[in-house]
């Protein structure tokens, strides 16, 4: 366990710090709480610690004077610093006191916790010199929150301003290098040293465990040159990545656009399975394998629509999925197979809502399990031969109605749909048609359609680079912030995480 001392002046402060997360699940032990500088100080001077979060303004001794102090005893203890305030000369002196990170009050679990993390991995490499020292926390995360659509522009570039770093090339594009031995921080960290003393370019570590580079250039065939340059360097050179794929995003001319141009180096990067290792993938190969995806998901469609009708011919279908996969490439590896196995299990189940789960759980099981394609393939047909027999009753109970209301939501689901609608539609009434359709379905229509809406959205956001927003319409959600609502609800990530995932 990490050992953290908490110091705000205000006990509400510290109170709901320690709430906030489930420390010791991370790894994390909250050993002492205090409410002024002097007092946290007098703690830390009898009592090893490994991390000091601190408000920046405490009654005499200001957070960073209690760190200033802390420095000069302990050396090696981590300092995070919570403020009010966006004051960009506190975090000037912050940065050269060596803090790793500057949190606004109300704290934001998710990047209290991202700190951490970083800050966790740091303690546990015994990182203490070199480069690792040097770039902070706080400049990965600043980079990645903005690459990630986190903080706007002109926050990103005034943090950045304080390292002297500035985006002022005409063009730039996001890569994504995924190296075999990503777990060696000595190979990363060289790695990283070498693109930024060779290249025009920024480098960061993100959370997936990438190294994810911003080039620079001035123009896009510079951009190019430089991406493949590297793929050269990289093959070349002894420098323990061991294989490797660079995914290229789009060139942009805009730094607010680089979001943009991450999301779609990342929509490459899962193409690396499909490819020969120590390759530069790009727009070239992405445009052969999108037609591919789009017709994966359309099938996906199709064998929900058989099962809702309990027809064999989904198990046919089943047949051309795993063709689909696996005709267009000699290479492919059961780990990706296994991947669109657990889409199309996870779609199964939320478009048709079965009351009994034991069926999806014994199929999950099994297919975590399974590392052989043909296998996997006799899974999936047993499980949607299963569960054709355990709806075959209910589908002939349905009534002829609900049948056709429940084809019409699969393919007018981005509609404004509504009983209402509906009930115009096939000429029943709207409180009757809702009654038969949550007895014979199971749930009620507006439940649904949303789960059904969502699970559009989540194919979206895996095959496409349109923004989250866009895709929430796309999928029938004209309010942008109900879908985000909705979707971090139901699905337990936001849209830009499940995109990560």
């Amino acid at each position: 366990m990490f050992r953290v001392l908490l110091a705000d002046d205000e006990p509400i402060i510290t109170r709901g710090l320690s709430a906030i997360l489930d420390w010791e699940d991370y790894g994390f032990e909250i050993v002492h709480t205090a409410e002024s500088g002097e007092e946290a100080l007098s703690y830390i001077k009898q009592n090893p610690i490994d991390i000091l979060i601190t408000d920046i303004l405490m009654g005499e001794m200001s957070g960073l004077d209690l760190i200033q102090e802390v420095n000069g005893i302990r050396s090696e203890v981590k300092s995070i610093v919570l403020t009010g305030y966006q004051e960009f000369d506190y975090i000037k002196r912050g940065l050269l006191l060596g803090i790793e990170n500057y949190l606004v009050k109300p704290v934001d679990e998710e990047e209290l916790l991202k700190t951490l993390k970083s800050i966790g991995g740091k303690l546990k490499n015994g990182a203490g010199d070199g480069r690792t020292q040097e770039a902070t926390t706080m400049l990965e995360n600043t980079l990645w929150s903005f690459l990630t659509g986190e903080i706007d522009r002109h926050d990103c570039l005034e943090r950045l301003a304080l390292y002297n770093i500035e985006f002022n090339q005409p063009f730039y594009n996001v890569s994504i290098l995924n190296i075999e031995h990503y777990l060696m921080s000595t190979v990363v960290e060289d790695i990283r040293n070498f693109i930024e003393e060779q290249y025009l370019a920024h480098t960061l570590y993100s959370p997936n465990q990438e190294i994810v580079i911003i080039f620079g250039g001035a123009n896009e065939k510079e951009l190019v040159k430089q991406n493949q340059r590297l793929v050269e360097d990289l093959e070349n050179s002894q420098r323990g990545t061991g294989l490797f794929y660079l995914a290229m995003g789009k060139p942009v001319t805009v730094i607010d656009e680089l979001e943009e141009s991450l999301t779609t180096a990342r929509e490459y990067s899962s193409l690396q399975l499909y490819t020969e290792p120590n390759v530069l993938i790009s727009n070239k190969q992405a445009l052969s394998r999108h037609e591919e995806l789009k017709r994966l998901q359309e099938l996906k469609g199709n064998i929900v629509k058989k099962l809702v009708n309990a027809e064999e011919e989904s198990l046919e279908l089943i047949d051309i999925f795993f063709d689909e996969l696996t005709e267009t490439s000699n290479i492919i590896s059961p780990q990706v197979v296994k991947k669109y196995a657990f889409d199309l299990i996870s779609y199964i189940n939320y478009s048709l809502q079965p009351e009994d789960l034991s069926l999806y759980t014994a199929v999950v099981e099994k297919i975590v399990y399974s590392s052989d394609i043909r296998l996997m393939r006799a899974i999936l047909k047993e499980y949607c031969f299963e569960l054709i027999l355990t709806i075959h009753n209910h589908v002939h109970l349905r009534s002829p109605i609900v049948q056709n209301v429940l084809q019409y939501i699969h393919t007018h689901y981005d509609h404004g749909l509504s009983l209402k609608t509906l009930g115009q539609q096939f000429h029943v009434n709207a409180i009757y048609l809702g009654q038969l359709f949550q007895k014979e379905v199971g749930v009620v229509f507006s439940e649904y359609l949303n789960r059904y809406r969502l699970e559009k959205a989540k194919e979206l956001l895996k095959t496409t680079h349109f923004r989250a927003g866009d895709i929430g319409k796309n999928v029938g959600y004209s309010d942008t912030t109900y879908f985000y609502k909705q979707f971090k609800k139901i699905v337990g990530t936001t849209p830009s995480e499940w995109r990560k995932i």
